[in-house]
């Protein structure tokens, strides 16, 4: 058997402390890399909102229409229980729903962000649970946001359960599944909990992660 020279254990564990480093490094550089990219695409978009209007008057000062955008934002929720702005709303509302592609596109945006605000308390996220996909034996992180009953014949139906998975980074974009409700695993976890499992994909898990007691509900 050929025993290994000094030298050549010297390179070995040179060559484990620099993958080391470097791995190391990654875990610090990726996720901010990720969050400034996030940020960066979140305040372009909205300074696009009003930065047009101020290139067309002359005026080229940055984050001027990123201010302007999240005053014009803020009035909007400020004053929509106005009844002008409801008015305006409604017609709004009343435009994009009448075209064909921007009906499925605005209805499905505002049942979204709608399901991730506070005030809507009965239609947020349920609970965090844990379906088989994309095939058996490999399980997916979604979210319960209803429940509905699927008539399979004039004598029989069945009870799915509406389960959105959201995908990383953008927790605003993911898929729909309907799952039998026998098949949903409910977690021990908050929906908050959750959200940062999935975003963090995976590096952030709860402490106690089980199924959901449901025997005393």
């Amino acid at each position: 058997m050929k025993e290994r020279r000094p030298d050549e254990d010297k390179s070995s564990a040179l060559l484990k402390d620099i993958r080391r480093v470097f791995l190391r490094g990654l875990a610090i550089v990726i996720p901010a890399f990720i969050t400034i990219w996030i940020i960066q695409f979140l305040f372009s978009f909205i300074d696009g909102i009003a930065s047009p209007f101020y290139r067309y008057i002359g005026l080229n000062i940055p984050a001027l229409g990123f201010i302007t955008a999240i005053i014009l934002i803020f009035l909007v929720g400020y004053y929509s229980r106005n009844l002008a702005v409801k008015f305006t709303i409604r017609v709004m509302e009343r435009v994009f729903m009448n075209i064909p592609l921007a009906k499925s596109i605005y209805a499905g945006a505002r049942e979204l962000i709608n399901a991730f605000s506070p005030e809507h308390e009965g239609r947020t996220f349920k609970e965090v649970c844990m379906i088989e996909y994309p095939r058996k034996g490999v399980y997916s992180i979604g979210f319960v946001t209803n429940e509905m009953s699927f008539r399979e014949s004039e004598s029989q139906s069945r009870s799915l359960t509406n389960v959105y998975i959201p995908l990383p980074p953008n927790p605003t974009t993911g898929m729909l599944a309907l799952v039998p409700s026998e098949d949903v695993i409910p977690l021990n976890v908050t929906v908050e909990q959750g959200m940062k499992l999935i975003l963090s994909a995976g590096i952030v898990s709860p402490e106690d992660f089980a199924v959901r007691d449901v025997s005393n509900e």
